[in-house]
């Protein structure tokens, strides 16, 4: 994810994109791992809690 690369659009209803972003325990990878802007790593922040709450996605252990 380079500043050359596509910006991804995070839905929190497209569970196996958030998935990628998520660790095997359920926690989000931090931004050194995405390679995501501030701004990018916010909206992945926001759609996974929010796919947590429609649980599509599990919570952390």
């Amino acid at each position: 994810m380079g500043k050359n690369d596509a910006p991804i659009k995070f839905d929190y209803k497209d569970a196996v994109t958030l998935a990628r972003f998520v660790t095997e325990k359920g926690r989000i990878l931090p931004r050194a791992r995405t390679g995501l802007s501030s701004k990018g790593q916010r909206a992945l922040m926001v759609s996974v809690k929010r796919a947590r709450m429609l649980a599509l996605l599990p919570f952390a252990n």
